[in-house]
């Protein structure tokens, strides 16, 4: 159990627009730690809110007591039974990681969540979620055999109809239930879909034995879950997904219900407020292609998907000539694609730049799929009359569409404008006689309406049940039904209190949002960090720790700077760097987040803003001049790389500068890569065996970024690549007096030095084209992290002529792969079958799709390439040569060294420096650059 403030402060929020601090947060690995856990809660009268991702949207993962997270270790999956189709699965198992379980023996678990990526079974349950498939699977609780839970008198008990425990209370919620069919009929006719709010008795009225009907949907406010018994689907056998392009919302919904006779699996609706939110993102650009919403755009898409009969049924649909187009997708990776685009709707569309932002509190609203229409149309007269725009997505088939109005909770006529559209849309929905909350649950959002949705008779109902199962009110209480909690109370601290930063940013968050604040804030705490997949956030895969994500890294940031008026240091404590210290800078957040939170810079402008008010620490000073430390060091190299080998030395490296004594050092090469290169020019037109045919230089002049690691540590990479360009057909040359290009700087918070270097720079090359107008070399970068200092970074430090230099600047992989795929035949390479795997740079695979660095390797004859799916290695410059990150630092790169045993791959590519060290120094791989097998295998 942890009650330190930072704990506090990352349970303070979920996905919500809602803020509770916690009295603490406990993470038991058993049911007996559960019980122990919630039976002194009870005995203290301290009020117990179960967790799991944390990824509610309404309010119901956060309580001012104690807060019980069962995602941190309860992610145990066993007793799979292909015969009885069930398995056995902790609270804490992710949805994708039971379906990469279940997958391979050709099962599934059928709900499939948007969220899935993180969202927990113990959640799914609590909320009785469902997602877009219900037409075929309908909702977790039909999926739920027996759980596991433990009680508030700390009693653990295991329930469902085959077991014979909590008698007593299901007799007593029998009887309840019996005794109020007729109010049951009248509230709730048949034909909805998803779920009703609050405590299922609807179901329990049709399957009495079985108590897991009242707890799927509880919201952890009668019991805590520990595990389940779950119903597991077959695979199905074929799929197929057409899409229908209309000129309206308004037409989309009349075209679903003409469609349900043909019984889809699902009918999911996407419109164009969340397509835009799709523009310029890197991770989205193929689906925008096969959309082809560019030449083609629209306001509204039907994504329409089948199960069975499915060729047929996709021509029916394209016979029916609905919309302005359609477009038909049987290839699994375009249907991915597409569906990759639905399911981060929340965070694309809270992803828009400005404080007016699509909000969540109308979202879960659902009526009988033929009224849906209808609902719509009101529900855009209420916006309409407040001069709100609105989004509307979602589950269609189901009569479920997450409604998002675009409001500014900054203002205080938008939060009256919120109140408005939350009192007439709960009218709304009871006209229709549908389900204010039928998938995200009650929470803190919709408490206060469930008296006008049950009526008093069904809400006492709920009360005696909750008083049947949770005499004292322990768990989760205020929810669903009671008092405590408003629409528009509890909100998160920064919507009532705007942040006044205590400096003055630095940078100038130019990718999106403009603005330090901008991009803290969106982070909307959807927790997709919290995937187990890489590349966001390698430090919370390596160690599942809340303040390892991207998430907890923002929440803590905000709050710090939040609890400034208590005394706090905004700039400097515990809490911040617990959270900054372990960023890897690694910027897999940027394009992963659908929100395109940027935690690279974030922390850079932190700690900028610290070492503005306090001065650079020495450590600090030494990691950002890396190029000076190479020019000193190169002076002597023999005598330099004994020295550094001697044990005191590395002693008193730890202890002064941190440097971890287990940490290998770079070794100074004997002969600069620069100065090799000037040889190489004095020598003659073909040292080493370049070609010196006529081609040689036909194609001009390219600049080679020496960078720092190439010229005084691996000067045979940059031999390689000059051998390469040279065969190619190009003239080297290299930038006389360039600095390095400033990100061991940029990364330590020296933006100041940074930004020096880079003024430096990019005036160089300037100069070198006002010299010479008719000429504008390509500028080829064999280290990532330089490259990307170049395209993006010079960009965040208002470097002048920045874009400009930027549109000359390539990753060599790039640069050499763009060249064969124009001309096949530029060069000639040996056959040799040779297997080889790829780990892709980070910041490459931040700014580009990396597949290029395949396809190049397979353009060299019999060799076949695996490009590795992988996060960062967990070296990330200066961190993994420190004593106090060592150990995590090797954590991180667990996945990747893993991965490569795996391939059994003959050659290795690591482009970055800090990978192929990280690789050395764990494991007896010694990876290659992409220019040295390239060289390789020049014919």
């Amino acid at each position: 159990m942890r009650f330190d403030n930072l704990t506090r402060q990352l349970y303070a929020t979920d996905a919500s627009i809602y803020q509770i601090e916690p009295l603490g947060v406990a993470f038991p690995t058993s049911a007996q730690d559960a019980s122990a856990v919630i039976k002194v809660a009870a005995d203290e009268n301290i009020s117990v809110t179960p967790r799991g991702a944390g990824t509610s949207l309404v309010g119901n993962a956060i309580g001012e007591g104690l807060i019980v997270d069962f995602s941190r270790h309860n992610r145990k999956i066993d007793n799979f039974n292909i015969d009885d189709r069930s398995v056995r699965v902790g609270a804490g198992v992710v949805l994708d990681q039971l379906n990469a379980f279940l997958n391979p023996h050709g099962f599934c678990f059928g709900p499939d969540v948007a969220t899935s990526s993180r969202a927990t079974i113990g959640g799914m349950i609590a909320n009785n979620s469902s997602g877009a498939r219900v037409p075929v699977y309908g909702t977790t609780a039909d999926h739920v055999l027996s759980t596991e839970i433990v009680l508030a008198d700390g009693r653990i008990a295991t329930v469902g109809p085959t077991h014979e425990s909590l008698r007593d209370e299901r007799s007593k919620v029998e009887n309840l239930v019996r005794a109020h069919a007729v109010e049951m009929a009248e509230r709730w006719p048949p034909g909805l879909l998803k779920r009703w709010p609050g405590y299922g008795i609807e179901r329990f009225s049709r399957a009495s034995t079985n108590l897991n009907e009242i707890l799927a949907g509880s919201e952890g406010t009668l019991a805590a879950i520990f595990s389940a018994e779950l119903k597991i689907s077959p695979l199905p056998s074929e799929k197929g997904l057409g899409l229908i392009f209309f000129a309206s919302v308004g037409e989309a919904m009349q075209a679903t219900v003409a469609l349900l006779d043909l019984k889809p699996s699902a009918i999911e609706h996407v419109d164009r407020p969340l397509l835009d939110q799709t523009k310029g993102q890197l991770h989205f650009q193929a689906a925008r292609d096969l959309l082809d919403l560019d030449a083609k755009p629209c306001e509204a898409i039907l994504l329409v998907e089948f199960y069975e009969d499915v060729a047929e049924k996709l021509s029916i649909l394209q016979s029916r000539n609905l919309g302005l187009r359609t477009k038909v997708c049987r290839d699994a990776n375009e249907m991915n694609l597409v569906w990759s685009v639905r399911k981060a709707g929340l965070s694309l569309l809270t992803g828009c730049v400005g404080p007016a932002k699509p909000v969540a509190f109308i979202e879960d609203a659902a009526v009988r799929p033929a009224q849906l229409p209808d609902y719509v149309r009101g529900l855009q007269s209420i916006m309409k009359s407040l001069g709100l725009e609105a989004s509307y997505y979602g589950h269609a088939a189901s009569g479920l569409l997450h409604v998002r109005p675009v409001l500014d909770l900054h203002s205080a006529d938008d939060l009256r404008k919120f109140r408005l559209v939350a009192d007439q849309t709960s009218a709304l929905v009871r006209q229709f006689k549908g389900s204010l909350s039928a998938e995200h649950g009650i929470g803190v959002a919709r408490a206060e309406y469930m008296r006008d949705q049950l009526g008093d008779a069904l809400l006492n109902v709920m009360r005696e049940i909750k008083q049947t199962f949770d005499p004292k009110n322990i768990f989760n209480p205020g929810k669903i039904f009671g008092f405590a909690y408003k629409i528009d109370n509890h909100f998160r601290n920064n919507f009532t209190t705007p942040i006044k930063l205590p400096f003055g940013p630095r940078l100038a968050f130019a990718f999106k949002d403009q603005s330090f604040m901008g991009n803290l804030e969106q982070c909307n705490g959807c927790g997709g960090c919290r995937k187990d997949a890489p590349i966001m956030c390698p430090t919370f895969i390596a160690t599942g720790d809340e303040v390892m994500s991207t998430r907890g890294r923002a929440n803590i940031i905000r709050r710090s700077l939040e609890l400034r008026d208590n005394g706090h240091d905004p700039l400097k404590s515990a809490e911040l760097d617990a959270g900054l210290s372990n960023c890897l800078s690694c910027k897999g957040c940027t394009p992963e987040c659908p929100s395109n939170v940027n935690l690279a810079l974030l922390k850079a402008e932190m700690l900028y803003a610290r070492y503005q008010r306090d001065g650079l620490p020495l450590r600090e000073r030494f990691f950002s001049n890396v190029d000076l430390l190479g020019r000193i060091g190169c002076t002597m190299p023999w005598l330099t790389n004994a020295t550094l080998d001697l044990a005191p030395v590395r002693a008193l490296m730890e202890k002064t500068l941190g440097i971890s004594a287990k940490r290998s050092l770079p070794r100074y090469t004997r002969e600069r890569f620069d100065r090799w290169f000037e040889r190489r020019k004095m020598e003659g037109p073909a040292p080493s065996g370049e070609r010196c045919d006529g081609a040689r230089s036909s194609k001009g002049k390219v600049l080679l970024w020496d960078d720092t690691f190439v010229r005084y540590h691996e000067p045979n990479i940059g031999i390689a690549a000059v051998k390469v360009l040279t065969a190619l057909g190009f003239e080297v040359e290299l930038l006389n007096n360039r600095r390095c290009c400033g990100r061991p700087a940029f990364s330590q918070g020296d933006l100041d030095a940074a930004a020096e270097t880079a003024q430096h720079n990019v005036d160089l090359l300037n100069s070198q084209l006002l010299n010479d107008s008719t000429s504008q070399p390509p500028i080829v970068f064999l280290e990532p992290s330089c490259w990307s200092m170049f395209v993006e970074d010079y960009r965040e430090l208002k470097i002048e002529n920045a874009e400009k230099i930027a549109a000359r600047c390539f990753l060599f992989e790039k640069f050499v792969d763009d060249l064969l795929g124009r001309e096949p035949d530029a060069v000639s390479f040996k056959h040799r079958e040779t297997n080889v795997a790829i780990h892709a740079h980070c910041h490459a695979k931040s700014l580009t799709n990396s597949e290029f660095m395949a396809r190049l390797v397979e353009r060299l004859p019999g060799h076949k390439a695996t490009l590795l799916d992988t996060g960062c290695c967990g070296m990330a410059g200066a961190f993994g040569a420190l004593a106090e990150k060592y150990e995590l630092s090797r954590q991180v790169a667990a996945d990747l060294l893993r991965k490569i045993d795996r391939q059994q791959a003959d050659v290795v590519i690591a482009s970055g420096t800090s990978c192929r060290h990280q690789i050395i120094d764990l494991s007896s791989v010694w990876p290659k650059h992409m220019a040295e097998l390239l060289a390789d295998a020049l014919a």
